[in-house]
């Protein structure tokens, strides 16, 4: 059983990953878009992550306290860790670009690969103190949400980004 629910979770952290590196566009925001303008609508998706995760998990106030303290504590690590891969992701293609030394390339691969295994360990870690609160039936509907409201956040995230891409054409 607790194989299942790790690789459950390790496919979760893969679907996460691909929309966090869409919506952690602090710096170099794309295309026009303000980094302010980034934040307020990070923390508009944080407040609907909120309030959708306190309904699909039927929480009553006490639990929904503690468990969106625990998700609180690690969406910012998580949040830090995926802007730190972001930016390693552009430094490598820049690499490339630039036909560096394979020295270069490694040690640019080597910092994503440990923030790939950073985060996997944080959602496992945030997975493993959300147990001692949520029932089984909590916990699989709990990981079946966060993969559909980032598939979800994802896919608005695309049509926002093509929006502008269409905006800057025209100008």
């Amino acid at each position: 059983m607790r194989k299942s629910v790790t690789a459950v979770l390790v496919v979760a952290v893969l679907a996460v990953l691909g929309c966090f590196a869409l919506i952690q566009a602090d710096s170099g925001a794309k295309d026009g878009v303000k980094s302010k303008e980034m934040s307020e609508f990070r923390q508009k998706i944080k407040a609907l992550k909120k309030k959708k995760i306190v309904e699909a998990l039927a929480l009553n106030k006490e639990a929904a306290d503690k468990v969106l303290s625990i998700i609180d504590k690690y969406d910012s690590k998580i949040h830090e860790s995926m802007r730190s891969m972001r930016d390693d992701i552009k430094t490598l293609k820049k690499a490339i670009a630039e036909n560096k030394d394979d020295a270069a390339k490694k040690a640019i691969i080597d910092r994503i690969t440990q923030n790939r295994k950073d985060l996997i360990s944080l959602k496992q870690t945030e997975m493993d103190e959300l147990k001692g609160i949520l029932s089984v039936d909590q916990q699989a509907r709990y990981i079946l949400f966060s993969i559909d409201f980032h598939m979800a956040i994802r896919k608005i995230m695309a049509e926002k980004w093509n929006n502008y891409d269409n905006e800057s054409k025209g100008d």
